[in-house]
């Protein structure tokens, strides 16, 4: 018998591996009962707790092969053309040289509207099948299995770009997905730290939350159970000394958790450190020799730090020795590989070099650097879309933990244009002032394609534009302010004007009734004089008013004085 590696690095474990998965017997029956309750399913937990494996070994391990037919579907760059693609697949689709000049697929499966069980029927349109469920149908023909759409690492949807208009497409296309009669199952696994990405999801499809289930980190008696299990089995290449197992398994778990009050560790360590001890005993990178852990072999690895960052940066080193270059030089050149929220990114070849600024690591990338990531199990690469990716999001936090400042600034700022650009024109928001500001400060490092150059102008334009027509409103309401208030100065002095022209009447009004009263006593003299005294104030006294003259008591003081 030819026995096998039992450990996956960091790699997930698949249905070959169902021997050697152990430590999850909960989750596996509580998610396969899942699958028979709904149709779909949210799978969530930190990163490192096995999400993946979780599904591809244990529940696709609880199928028989006639049950189970499992689409994975990744982001790539972008979903909703990674979910078309993997249907076209499925149903046995042309490929993408035929495509070019076939008509589209959903045109060719209009016979699966016809009922067969009366020969010449066509159902009524009312009755025909969405273009989604034909290719499910046309799926199902082929297969004669249900199908499982596992969506994996849906974090992405959210962290690589943020495309809003893809997440809006993919959201409508599991609510059509929910309606369709053909027994589809969807699984999302996301990290639970992206949950609050999903507010949007969760209001339009209010199913999203109804079954979920979370993945707990391992704690000492799952770990027991998985070492102790993995060496127990016949075609493992691994052993534990015989009466040191439980033991073996506490030092280890031990190790990993150093002097944290933690309960539990992440697989991805756990996977590493076995790894590690193996290779220690036996020295062998094919890993094909048998080996026999002991606690001996465990003391003698010494305190192990953080096994994850110290596995990368021995790499790194190594690479940069073998380069002649210095490890800095190193981490930049793999720095495009980790979000700035420190999950994967996958790029091309050429997506890579076009987001290195240093042109030392730009040489490097052509001088076939990414076989060396491959080689020390840094990196992956995926055939299907061409693109690498770091083989685990632990991986990818270490590598943004070593970024610059100014490296984060720039991935973020990156990330700011593509936030945008990647959404239809019509829907772009335009950058605030703020961050045209930050864009400035790193545009001679982005290589901004001509696409985000533009948006960026636009941007640019629109605040300068804005600009102006502030400064002219200010203009214009400190005009308008100088205006009311020079109104309100015209206004209170012909106020005051008009105040003093209504008490000269008044005195002049009240000097005639005297003069009237002497009039009637028959002291001519004295009313004559009164009236003159009265015309006076009103014409000699105020020349500035001449308008007084023309008003009625002058006019009849006047006669009375003549």
């Amino acid at each position: 018998m030819q026995k096998k590696y039992p450990f996956k690095f960091l790699d997930a474990y698949t249905p070959e591996d169902s021997n050697f998965f152990f430590g999850r017997n909960d989750e596996i029956e509580e998610l396969y009962e899942m699958v028979f309750q709904t149709d779909l399913i949210l799978l969530y937990g930190a990163s490192g707790t096995g999400k993946t494996s979780l599904i591809q070994c244990g529940l696709a391990s609880k199928f028989q092969s006639h049950d189970w037919l499992a689409l994975d579907i990744r982001r790539g760059s972008d979903l909703n053309a990674s979910f078309e693609d993997a249907l076209r697949k499925a149903a046995g689709g042309p490929n993408e040289e035929a495509m070019a000049t076939s008509q589209p697929l959903t045109e060719d499966l209009e016979w699966l509207d016809e009922d067969w069980s009366d020969p010449g029927s066509v159902a009524a349109p009312s009755q025909r099948l969405s273009p989604l469920a034909r290719r499910f149908k046309a799926i199902y023909l082929r297969h004669f299995k249900p199908l499982y759409l596992i969506f994996d690492q849906f974090e992405e949807l959210y962290t690589i770009e943020n495309n809003r208009d893809e997440q809006q497409q993919f959201i409508q296309t599991v609510k059509e997905i929910l309606l369709v009669e053909q027994p589809v199952k969807i699984i999302l696994s996301i990290r639970e730290e992206y949950l609050g990405y999903l507010y949007e999801f969760e209001r339009q499809v209010p199913e999203l939350l109804r079954k979920k289930l979370r993945v707990e980190p391992m704690n000492l008696d799952k770990v027991k159970t998985v070492i102790q299990g993995v060496s127990s089995q016949k075609e493992s290449n691994v052993r534990l000394q015989a009466g040191e197992e439980s033991a073996i398994a506490e030092g280890i778990f031990a190790k990993i958790k150093g002097d944290g009050k933690t309960l539990t560790i992440e697989l991805p360590y756990l996977q590493v450190l076995l790894d590690k001890l193996y290779l220690q005993i036996t020295g062998d990178k094919d890993r094909k020799q048998d080996a026999t852990l002991t606690l001996k072999g465990l003391k003698q690895i010494g305190d192990i730090g953080d096994v994850l960052r110290n596995f990368l940066d021995e790499q790194v080193l190594d690479i940069a020795a073998k380069r002649k270059q210095l490890p800095d030089t190193i981490w930049q050149t793999l720095s495009p590989f980790a979000t700035t929220e420190g999950t994967k990114s996958p790029l091309t070849k050429a997506q890579l070099t076009d987001s290195l600024t240093d042109e030392t690591s730009k040489a490097l990338v052509n001088e076939n650097i990414l076989k060396d990531f491959e080689d020390s199990r840094i990196l992956r690469f995926s055939e299907h879309d061409e693109r690498y990716e770091v083989v685990h999001d632990s991986l990818a936090k270490q590598i943004a933990a070593k970024r610059s400042d100014e490296q984060i600034a720039l991935l973020e700022v990156r990330q700011l244009i593509r936030n945008q650009v990647t959404i239809k024109k019509e829907n772009r928001e335009l950058f605030s002032r703020k961050q045209l500001g930050r864009i400035k400060q790193y545009k001679h490092k982005l290589q901004l394609t001509k696409d985000e150059e533009n948006h960026v102008n636009r941007s640019r334009n629109a605040l300068r534009l804005r600009t102006l027509m502030i400064i002219v409103l200010i203009l214009a309401l400190g005009f308008l302010v100088f205006w009311i208030k020079q109104r309100d100065i015209n206004t209170k002095e012909e106020q005051a004007k008009t105040n003093a022209i209504n008490r000269i009447i008044k005195k002049a009004e009240e000097l005639k009734s005297i003069g009237d009263s002497y009039q009637d006593l028959g002291k001519g003299a004295k009313a004559n004089e009164t009236y003159r005294v009265a015309l006076d104030s009103l014409g000699g006294n105020l020349p500035e008013y001449p308008g007084l003259k023309d008003s009625t008591i002058y006019i009849e003081l006047e006669k009375l004085t003549k």
